[in-house]
């Protein structure tokens, strides 16, 4: 089989499935079929195989949907527990208004949930060696309350499980003078700034609505605000004009929605990396953008043969 077809054709029935209905898989329909002395992985075994009839494989008779269950769908799903993720730092010790903050210029914070069993992204793509690229995906049995920055009602930056494991690699390398382009909620500058070997953290963010709500709910509350620095400015002017100045030791960038927003980005950002030989890159969603990237290039390749 074509690892590459494949991964296009689950991405794509993940993709639908999240956009259409991340609550199909309800709590009534589990019980439904669940055992009641059912324990936690005998509960995601049931909720992988009805999540599969939702997406559409038929295991017993297509050895392609077999395939996809049993080595993309099983290996990426996982049931999250509700308690670690509330012990994060960040959700302890900052505190937002339970009614949410509305902020200028369609910028605002605000209350969104998870609800129990949906479905969704929880961390950055999975690669395989064999090339498979596996969305990770998860559900809480109960409900999951979380804080998002929305422009216009759309979401921008929220502190959820996708944000906080897709972040951590980062969050582990940062040290010395850190430069970090996006604000959102200051999940990364909140937890960069708490690690010891951290000296500063310099946030550049052009919006100066997402800056005056960080500013003014979130910075306050902030143990270590004093290493904070946010400066507005737009991210390549930074890097262009104003990086070189006091080149940092390490730099995050996560100014993207998402890939469809984040490719051009990413390769942009990547040119600027020779001029800083010292610095340390990395990216947000990184495995995902280059398997996009390698993916178009692919297309393009076989367009011109």
């Amino acid at each position: 089989m074509d690892i590459r077809s494949l991964n296009y054709r689950f991405g794509w029935l993940v993709a639908d499935y999240l956009n259409e209905n991340p609550c199909a898989v309800t709590p009534d329909l589990l019980r439904s079929v669940l055992p009641e002395d059912a324990d936690a992985a005998t509960e995601q075994v049931v909720y992988a195989a009805l999540l599969g009839g939702l997406l559409g494989l038929d295991p017993t008779t297509s050895e392609e949907d077999c395939f996809l269950e049993d080595r993309y769908l099983r290996p990426g799903l996982q049931r999250l527990e509700i308690t670690p993720w509330r012990e994060n730092p960040y959700y302890q010790q900052i505190l937002f208004s339970q009614d949410g903050v509305g902020g200028r210029n369609g910028w605002a914070l605000a209350w969104q949930e998870y609800q129990p069993y949906e479905l969704f992204l929880r961390d950055d793509l999975i690669l395989t060696d064999d090339l498979r690229q596996i969305p990770a995906l998860g559900y809480f049995p109960d409900s999951f309350r979380y804080p998002s920055v929305l422009q216009d009602g759309r979401e921008w930056m929220s502190i959820k499980p996708s944000e906080i494991a897709s972040s951590q690699a980062a969050i582990d390398a940062a040290a010395g003078r850190v430069v970090t382009f996006g604000l959102g909620l200051g999940y990364f500058a909140f937890m960069a700034a708490r690690k010891p070997e951290v000296s500063s953290v310099t946030v550049v963010e052009r919006d100066p609505s997402v800056i005056a709500l960080f500013s003014e709910h979130i910075l306050p509350q902030i143990p270590d605000k004093d290493k904070i620095t946010v400066i507005q400015a737009d991210a390549f002017d930074y890097l262009e004009h104003q990086m070189s100045k006091c080149p940092p030791d390490f730099v995050f960038m996560d100014i993207w929605h998402d890939i469809a927003d984040g490719t051009p980005l990413y390769v942009r950002a990547r040119l600027y990396e020779t001029r800083f030989p010292h610095t340390r890159f990395m990216y947000w969603i990184e495995r995902s953008l280059r398997c996009a990237l390698v993916d178009e290039l692919t297309q393009r390749a076989e367009s011109a043969l």
